[in-house]
């Protein structure tokens, strides 16, 4: 656990808020948020029960019910929330009027991907927010893997760490997975070497990015759109943010001379198409992720 709060160092200086709001690229970053919380309040001895609520659980009878009654068996409650953006108006609304008179024993934990939505939803009373950049978003996971390669014994560096909270879409409970396998599949070794990361970080349906992205280098279009499409069967949307971050870290190895070359030119091209995917992905294109995908590879593959 990054032991200086970092990006949350404020919130966690005093006593759990009513609620949080995290947005922007920060928004996959409300897991590590309960999780600070969750070791801090055990380190001080008080009881913490976390509750993670479906949508099914905000469509029950009464939510602010849930929130009011107090626990017998702990002094502090969490409740994470699902995304603004999937909840109704009615949902926000109730949200907001338990937010005028919360009940001090709980804690909600939100999140909204939509960021004009989340943004007007931040100006409710009792609700702490923050809107975080991508760097920063990325950096306080980053700081997490590397804490965690240091209980789990080995080393990680800030770069591979840094990718990992990249391949992992900037989403704290992805990244959390990627860990896992990776420390299993590193037993025994002092160090996380990049092959290992490498070895490890395939997609579903066994489609490997680092394969993907060398195709797309290379500018072969029919190997390039074999394995994006075989990618397509099985992913996830949140796959496809990780799909841009292994490939846009393929591709700075190549930049940097340690897995081959690529022309300046080529490599200008790749990086602004990469970044283009980034943003429509998040929300500026009303495409599906795979649509996104082709459409821009394919302006790309000659």
């Amino acid at each position: 656990m990054n032991k200086k709060g970092g990006v949350f160092k404020n919130w966690l200086a005093g006593l759990p808020a009513p609620a949080y709001l995290l947005y922007g690229d920060g928004a996959g970053l409300a897991g590590l948020l309960v999780k600070e919380w969750e070791s801090k309040l055990r380190a001080e001895g008080v009881s913490c029960e976390i509750s993670r609520w479906t949508m099914m659980d905000m469509d029950g009878e009464s939510p602010t019910l849930a929130w009011r009654s107090p626990s017998f068996f702990s002094r502090a409650r969490i409740f994470v929330l699902p995304d603004l953006a999937e909840m109704k108006k009615a949902h926000r609304d109730e949200l907001k009027s338990y937010l005028a008179a919360p009940e001090p024993s709980a804690t909600l934990v939100l999140h909204g991907t939509d960021f004009r939505q989340a943004k007007t939803f931040s100006t409710a009373p009792n609700l702490s927010a923050l809107a975080l950049r991508e760097d920063q978003a990325i950096d306080a996971l980053a700081g997490y893997a590397v804490d965690m390669a240091k209980e789990a014994g080995v080393s990680l560096s800030r770069e591979s760490a840094a990718f990992l909270a990249k391949f992992a879409g900037g989403i704290f409970e992805a990244l959390d997975v990627e860990l896992l396998k990776l420390f299993a599949f590193v037993a025994g070794k002092d160090a996380v070497a990049e092959e290992d990361i490498r070895s490890i970080c395939v997609f579903r349906g066994e489609v490997n990015s680092f394969q993907l992205a060398e195709a797309l280098e290379r500018n072969d279009a029919a190997a390039t759109l074999s394995m994006l499409r075989q990618f397509a069967k099985n992913a996830k949307d949140d796959d496809y943010h990780q799909l841009t971050g292994a490939l846009a870290w393929s591709l700075r190895e190549r930049v940097q001379g340690r897995k081959g070359s690529i022309s300046v030119e080529r490599a200008a091209k790749l990086f602004d198409v990469l970044s283009k995917i980034d943003r429509e992905i998040k929300g500026e294109s009303r495409l599906s992720p795979r649509q996104v995908y082709e459409i821009r590879l394919l302006s790309v593959l000659t």
